[in-house]
């Protein structure tokens, strides 16, 4: 793993796939003007790690199709020295342990599901082999949310609700799976860094309320995978349109959400 010479943070790191691939309906001066001073991204250029601020992070985005995706394990092998790439929560996770940095931020996060890369997302194995801590909102919509968080908890990751003790969807209102416990405002920089991953729900009445949107997303999704493209960033794509850009806000907002609870853990520390 190759890193570019640059800021090296501390406490906790930023991935790009969401805000390179994911958001479709949202311009970058959105991006600038409500991101949070000082929180730093990881992401692939000219076949090397790249560390930097969301400005340095823009002219990538500008270039969003031409950039590949990199999860955890792809990060690890020989990366082209012309690869452009996004980093997954996995991806963000494998830098962040490279660097000794203790926490990740991501959205939605992947899981077990019927998706042709990864009926196991390599989320999953990379939280509980990193001793990395996540902060994250959900396991996307399409997943069997309930399979992977009892996958999580059986290979040692603990499961937490920030503020809530149960996961009910992504950018949907879906069933609810009661979590291990839940981390309150007050004890947030207490946890103890390790094989965590944090969940901080959007709030309910910000989703969005049609449930027919996920069955089009879902076929949107695997028609991408029958033309050799990603799955997610079609799904997020069909969101985006049928929800007249809502998803994508929404998603940026829960992202920026999720930072500031890293922020809170990691304070002081």
């Amino acid at each position: 793993m190759i890193l570019m010479d640059g800021n090296r943070p501390k406490n906790y790191l930023v991935e790009t796939a969401l805000l390179g691939h994911g958001l479709v309906s949202v311009e970058d001066h959105e991006i600038l003007s409500h991101w949070p001073k000082g929180a730093m991204l990881a992401w692939v250029e000219k076949g090397k790690i790249r560390i930097g601020t969301i400005e340095e992070f823009i002219p990538a985005r500008q270039e969003r199709d031409n950039w590949g995706r990199l999860d955890g394990l792809k990060i690890k092998e020989e990366l082209d020295p012309n690869a452009n790439a996004y980093l997954t929560a996995s991806g963000t996770m494998a830098v962040a342990k490279e660097i000794g940095c203790p926490v990740v931020v991501s959205a939605g996060i992947g899981g077990i599901g019927d998706i042709k890369e990864e009926r196991l997302c390599y989320d999953l194995p990379a939280l509980s082999q990193m001793g990395i801590t996540l902060v994250a909102t959900s396991p996307k919509d399409m997943l069997d949310i309930e399979g992977t968080l009892n996958w999580l908890k059986e290979h040692g990751v603990k499961v937490l609700g920030f503020e809530t003790e149960y996961c009910d969807g992504y950018i949907l209102n879906l069933k609810p799976y009661k979590l291990s416990g839940n981390l309150s405002y007050e004890k947030a920089n207490q946890l103890e860094y390790g094989c965590n991953l944090i969940l901080n729900p959007i709030p309910k009445e910000e989703r969005l309320k049609d449930e027919s949107f996920l069955e089009e997303a879902i076929k949107a999704g695997k028609e991408a995978e029958q033309r050799g493209e990603h799955y997610h960033p079609a799904a997020n794509a069909c969101f985006d349109r049928l929800s007249f850009g809502l998803s994508s806000k929404i998603q940026l907002k829960s992202l920026i959400s999720n930072i500031k609870v890293a922020e809170m853990i990691t304070k002081n520390r």
